[in-house]
């Protein structure tokens, strides 16, 4: 193995490596954070010099920065507690094995993702009693485990399904989001912004692999679902009481986009990527801001600490731009979308199916949304809650959030 095939396997080993290591470790609290950031600043430079020094496309190499962003937010705007350890390795695990997933190829590749999916597995089984929620989840990772493996040795049709079902569970379609939601569910302190820009950045890069495959059959099939995908979504965040259910919700109403546009526009390079990472980039923020307030109050519940806006300005500021930004979500991939379309080749039926699907998620997601904002920022605070407003380093991994969601949606 020559040293353009090693160097990305060092990459993702390293953080992988130091997150095994500290969660069996009983080292000083205050190291974590510092040592965190310096393996995140050394991989951003890994970053750059794969892409002076080798071929690597640079589609991959932004997708892995915005997984390092998230990891550096993440990282950096983490509370020290006397568990520092137990909440940081799962961060740096995460990372690395997510690394390895994008930067490398073939079977390598897929060691990596069934590294990741085997975590996922333990993860739920671990926060999770017998349920049969549970049960299906378990057996929706371990079909996951066996496609991935599958896909390197199969033939071309059954490779090409096998990443689709990778592809939809990564870039969640009902009936296949159970395992995503979990995830988010269950993640602890900040880890699920972390989980929701993983999730979706390789599922991204599944998607834009099989991309070229997919058949126009399979592409009306996948709108169809789509639009089934995006009004169950989008009726569940009306519902959800739970803020990390409600964002898990609201990411896979957005999620019905990207499929639901496949059929229309052409060049999902061009207009999926930047697309989904903006999403993920605006989803994981508004669950980052969440967390923040978690782990101040404990809170999980939506409208139990309303008015947040006026005794924590930072705070109110924060979610206002979060939210402003996930309301013009659906125009960014049509605006993207229409400037690499030459000409409309696609049936009406197709238009039709997206044109609601697309009315679908915009006037949920303006009422969901909405409505959130006036259970969390609005309205009169509680006299019995002390407030803390967001620190230095939480108001900028927010803001970095913020400018990597711009950078990607209007810019990239």
């Amino acid at each position: 193995m020559n040293f353009d095939n090693t160097f990305p396997v060092i990459l993702a080993f390293a953080p992988l490596a130091l997150g095994v290591v500290w969660k069996f470790s009983k080292g000083s609290s205050a190291t974590y954070k510092p040592i965190g950031l310096t393996v995140i600043g050394a991989l951003a430079g890994g970053l750059v010099y794969m892409r002076s020094a080798f071929e690597t496309e640079p589609s991959i190499l932004f997708l892995a920065s915005a997984i390092l962003l998230s990891g550096f937010c993440v990282v950096l705007s983490h509370e020290d507690t006397q568990q520092t350890s137990t909440n940081y390795a799962p961060i740096m695990i995460v990372l690395g094995l997510s690394l390895g997933v994008l930067l490398n190829q073939a079977i390598v590749s897929r060691i990596f993702l069934v590294g990741l999916l085997g975590y996922i597995a333990i993860s739920q089984n671990r926060e999770q009693q017998n349920s049969f929620r549970t049960k299906i989840i378990f057996l929706h990772v371990t079909l996951a485990i066996i496609f991935a493996l599958g896909s390197v040795f199969l033939g071309d049709t059954l490779q090409m399904f096998a990443s689709l079902f990778l592809a939809v569970t990564f870039l969640p379609l009902a009936p296949f989001h159970l395992p995503f939601v979990g995830t988010i569910k269950d993640a602890k302190e900040t880890l699920s912004s972390l989980w929701i820009i993983v999730w979706l950045v390789i599922g991204i890069a599944e998607l834009n692999t099989l991309y070229s495959s997919l058949s126009t059959e399979i592409l009306f099939t996948l709108s169809l679902l789509a639009l089934v995908s995006g009004v169950y979504a989008s009726l569940a965040s009306l519902g959800q009481k739970f803020n990390s259910l409600f964002v898990a919700s609201a990411t896979v109403a957005h999620v019905a986009l990207v499929w639901g546009l496949l059929e229309v526009f052409p060049s999902f390079s061009k207009w999926g990527i930047p697309f989904g990472i903006t999403l993920a980039f605006v989803m994981g923020g508004i669950s980052l801001a969440f967390s923040f307030i978690r782990q101040r109050y404990g809170w999980k519940t939506l409208g139990k600490l309303p008015g947040l806006a006026s005794p924590m300005p930072r705070f109110g500021v924060a979610l206002v731009l979060l939210v402003s930004f996930a309301l013009f979500l659906p125009l960014f991939p049509t605006f993207s979308g229409l400037m690499v379309m030459p000409t409309i080749v696609t049936h009406d039926v197709g238009i039709v199916l997206v044109s609601f699907l697309f009315l679908v998620v915009w006037l949920g997601g303006g009422w969901y949304f909405l409505q959130m904002l006036h259970q969390t920022a609005f309205g009169e605070a509680r006299s019995d809650v002390p407030y803390f407003d967001l620190r230095l380093t939480e108001l900028v991994a927010v803001s970095a959030l913020l400018l990597g969601a711009a950078y990607s949606g209007m810019i990239y």
